[in-house]
Parts: structure tokens; sequence; C-alpha cells
């Protein structure tokens, strides 16, 4: 079993490359940079764009199935960051406790002073 993985483009006859423009989308079909192009998982849809752009414009010629295989070249262990997000979060979410309950303190005293105004003033 082999760890690479293979991704689909789909390159024009003149070296653009297929993208995906989304429901309703609008601009140009072709780019010229890769960063830009649609990249499928598997190769049957990439083949059905292929077919429908021979099929539709053959003056334009039949594009080309690029295939791409990956394979790992690096593994981060995420531990470090992730301990130290976390001790942020809990200081920030103490922060955010320690204001939350001085804020409902404070309330309460107002309440008791308003209180025992009430209580006065009937007496």
């Amino acid at each position: 079993m082999s760890d690479n993985l293979k991704f689909y483009a789909v390159r024009s006859q003149d070296g653009k490359w297929f993208r995906r423009k989304g429901l309703g989308g609008s601009g140009d079909s072709w780019v010229d940079e890769l960063t830009k192009a649609r990249i499928y998982n598997k190769p049957g849809p990439a083949r059905a764009q292929i077919s429908w752009w021979f099929s539709n414009y053959p003056s334009y010629g039949c594009p080309d199935l690029v295939v791409f295989t990956a394979s790992i070249s690096e593994t981060i262990n995420e531990e470090e960051r992730l301990l130290k997000a976390r001790t942020k979060q809990e200081k920030t979410t103490g922060i955010r406790r320690l204001a939350m309950a001085r804020h409902r303190l404070e309330t309460a005293h107002e309440e008791v002073r308003k209180a025992t105004n009430d209580l006065e003033s009937i007496e």
C-alpha cells in the first residue's frame, strides 16, 4: 500500500488551468496560475470536464488530465501550540469570569442598598 495521494487538474492546450467558478459564477474558466486551478480528488469529475469542453468546443482542442502525486514530507507536532493556546484560553476565561463575578457582586451590593433604603423608608 502506497502513502502517496493523487490529485487531478485540467489543463488546456495553451497551458491554462481550469478553475472552479461556483454556482452562477462568472469570469474566465481558464487561469494561468496553478494555485487558482480546480483540483479534483478523483479523476472522474476532471475527465467529465475534459469531455464537456472537447464536445462543446472541439476547435479549442482536447484539454489534458494532469495528475499530481503527493506524499508525506513532514509531520508537525501540534501539542506545544495547543497547550499554549489552552493556557491562554484558560487565562482569558478566568479574567472574564472574574469580571462577571465582580459585576454581579456590584449589582448585588446595589440591590442591598436599594432594599435597605426601601426598608428604612417604610419604618
